[in-house]
């Protein structure tokens, strides 16, 4: 998976009209310092999450495979099911139960 990340940002700028100047000032850098971003492969990752902020766009899915995010709705719609399923099976309990008869405070009904 080869990715550029400045190519990345810089592209996204493009795309949503983002003046450089603004864009520096807003990640608190000089607009020489976010043009060499723009030629960076990699960034750090506090940089990445802060310049993501800046373009309201989370940057770091350009990191993630298509089988990644495929597994991971799987493990969601796997985990909702099995939610569904232990509140069906209270509400079962429940009902088979009966209503709960109310007691003093001796214990007595």
């Amino acid at each position: 998976m080869s990715i550029h990340i400045g190519k990345i940002i810089k592209e996204t700028l493009k795309s949503k009209n983002i003046d450089v100047a603004d864009f520096a000032n807003k990640i608190n850098y000089t607009r020489g310092n976010a043009y060499k971003i723009f030629n960076k492969k990699s960034i750090d990752t506090d940089l990445l999450l802060k310049i993501s902020k800046v373009l309201d766009e989370n940057l770091f899915f350009h990191f993630i495979t298509e089988d990644e995010i495929i597994a991971y709705k799987n493990e969601q719609v796997q985990s909702s099911d099995i939610l569904n399923t232990l509140h069906e099976l209270k509400s079962i309990l429940l009902s088979m139960n009966g209503p709960k008869q109310k007691t003093n405070k001796k214990g007595k009904q």
